[in-house]
């Protein structure tokens, strides 16, 4: 369990780089750009949720190899007992890693869409669509409609709920995966999760770079106090 919860942390850290480097290529492409612009601090969002996540990471793998922590934390508990709460642990900064993520990310298309479009629908399956058709991102049609699934079963406590009570098979990635109506999704483990998330860094830095995007002088985050800087720049 170790060796994966480094590899899970390593990769957590790879993606703060990529979404710290994004940070530093917006700033430089739009002249004057402000520190509370949503084009940056979006970015700020996601790599504080991301340094939350490799915490609690950091500390399940501590927790697995101190005495200390497991006598003072743990006492009373049986080796199987300690190993069931770590891993349930482990499993809740997962999901709450990807929740997080993504409602910024969605919070952030709703912005996106109401300074560029005027607009911003309810449901999430025409905010995906309105997103892909006013900024010209068909390439990203797979990734969205694969992840609208997913959040659909976030909503359902892990069960896929669609509203026309059909089943369907998505393709991501070049592979296909099965969403069956009324059931739990068996295949979204950490290394998926973090496949999604780094597709979710791409993501919004080609909604930021987007033409109409790009060209904005200025979108405002009354939020962005709130946030702990990824850099300064």
């Amino acid at each position: 369990m170790n060796s994966e919860i480094i590899t899970i942390i390593r990769e957590i850290e790879h993606l703060q780089e990529r979404l710290n480097a994004n940070h530093q290529i917006i700033f430089s492409k739009i002249h004057n750009i402000q520190s509370s612009d949503r084009r940056l601090t979006v970015f700020t969002q996601l790599f504080g949720i991301l340094d939350r996540a490799k915490m609690g990471f950091e500390y399940s793998h501590f927790s697995l190899n101190s005495e200390e922590i497991k006598a003072s934390m743990f006492s009373g508990l049986t080796n199987d007992e300690f190993i069931q709460r770590v891993n349930s642990f482990i499993h809740f900064i997962a999901i709450e890693m990807n929740h997080a993520y993504f409602s910024v990310i969605e919070a952030f298309l709703r912005q996106i869409l109401r300074v560029s479009a005027k607009n911003s629908p309810q449901n999430f399956w025409e905010l995906k669509e309105s997103i892909l058709k006013t900024l010209n991102l068909q390439q990203w049609a797979e990734f969205l409609r694969f992840y609208s699934y997913i959040r659909n079963t976030q909503h359902n406590n892990g069960l896929f709920f669609p509203s026309d009570q059909k089943d369907v098979e998505v393709s991501y990635k070049g592979k296909i995966f099965p969403f069956i109506c009324a059931q739990k999704i068996e295949f979204l483990n950490p290394d998926l999760r973090l496949i999604l998330v780094s597709d979710g860094n791409s993501f919004v830095y080609d909604v930021c770079t987007s033409e109409k995007i790009i060209a904005l002088p200025y979108i405002p985050d009354p939020s962005h106090f709130e946030y702990t800087p990824i850099s300064e720049v």
